[in-house]
């Protein structure tokens, strides 16, 4: 996406027209958490470190959607 566009913008681009598909649904549901001001500090982070934090984010949700699969199958099994 373009730096240039303004928050509304890529918000458009990202999630289109309700009703959201799933992929849009999770993915809103994070962008609210951080609106709300939970993210907020997320604005002391300069741009190496935001960098640092984008690609750790994804390991951690890596290992969030694992943990959940796992947890899901424990309770099929159980």
């Amino acid at each position: 996406m373009n730096e240039g566009q303004s928050l509304l913008e890529k918000l458009e681009k990202l999630f289109g027209d309700e009703p959201f598909d799933p992929v849009e649904e999770e993915l809103f549901k994070w962008f609210l958490y951080a609106y709300t001001g939970k993210g907020s500090s997320i604005e002391d982070l300069d741009k190496l470190s935001f960098e640092l934090f984008k690609d750790k984010l994804t390991v951690l949700m890596d290992a969030v959607y694992q943990w959940h699969q796992e947890e899901k199958l424990k309770q099929q099994l159980s």
